[in-house]
């Protein structure tokens, strides 16, 4: 007999498991930012929002605060390596600071494609989408300064 509880540890531990070899298997499909995720038109267009919406507390260069993290150098180091849908649920829930939530799916996708440009992802031919499920697919790479 199963104790009531142990059912519900099995499924969590399952769907856990599951999700890490679909993280893994971003990884083997090569689908990282390093190939162009976004448009220059996209990038811009987050840029506009970034400067409404964020630069009051990351400043206007991402540099931040004491108080409130840069959004370039250990920012890279934080998220890269991860699907870009995890940095997307996290901008779409609690950003901007003063009004979480409040920014549309699409005006967050430009402030993601804008942040990728200020970090050195190249542009790409198509628009970065606006879809969590379709960003769990594209992987954050690491950016390798230029020599």
């Amino acid at each position: 007999m199963t104790r009531p509880g142990a059912r519900k540890v099995a499924m969590f531990l399952g769907a856990s498991l599951l999700a890490s070899a679909g993280a893994g298997g971003v990884a083997a499909q090569g689908r990282g930012t390093a190939a162009g995720m976004y448009t220059s038109a996209q990038a811009d267009a987050g840029g506009r929002l970034y400067a409404i919406h964020c630069a009051m507390c990351h400043g206007a260069g991402l540099q931040g605060t004491v108080e409130v993290p840069p959004l370039t150098g250990r920012f890279v180091a934080n998220w890269g390596g991860r699907p870009l849908g995890e940095l997307f649920h996290y901008l779409s829930r609690a950003m901007p600071q003063h009004a979480p939530g409040a920014l549309s799916a699409a005006d967050n996708a430009n402030i993601l494609a804008f942040l990728l440009r200020t970090n050195g992802a190249p542009v790409g031919g198509r628009e970065l989408p606006s879809e969590a499920t379709q960003l769990e697919r594209i992987r954050f790479d690491a950016i390798q300064p230029a020599p």
